[in-house]
């Protein structure tokens, strides 16, 4: 009995099929911010922050990223945006996860 939860956790951790769709990209430097939307109409571009970086974005090949200037970040992440205005305002490079199985704004994953 005592090695049933070591067993399972182990045969959970083995079997899991889950695909990773994050993209990881290093030292960007943020060129500059926008917000954007149509407030009113309900569109995937409502309360959203564009980060434009100084050079193009590098992404795997398969992935449904195809805009190589910019990622979105919804307003309700407040402490990203914060994060990423910290950033620019600092002239820090960044490093930033993007997710194509969150919205895709024009291309451009959040």
């Amino acid at each position: 009995m005592k090695y049933i939860k070591p067993i399972l956790l182990a045969a959970a951790m083995i079997s899991s099929g889950v695909e990773a769709t994050n993209h990881v990209l290093h030292n960007l430097k943020i060129s500059f911010i926008r917000t954007v939307g149509n407030y009113s109409a309900g569109t995937t571009f409502d309360n959203t922050i564009e980060l434009h970086f100084s050079t193009p974005l590098q992404w795997p090949a398969g992935s449904s990223c195809t805009s190589t200037g910019r990622v979105m970040i919804d307003a309700a992440n407040q402490h990203m945006i914060s994060a990423a205005y910290l950033a620019y305002t600092s002239d820090l490079n960044v490093t930033i996860n993007a997710d194509d199985t969150l919205p895709i704004r024009a291309g451009a994953c959040e």
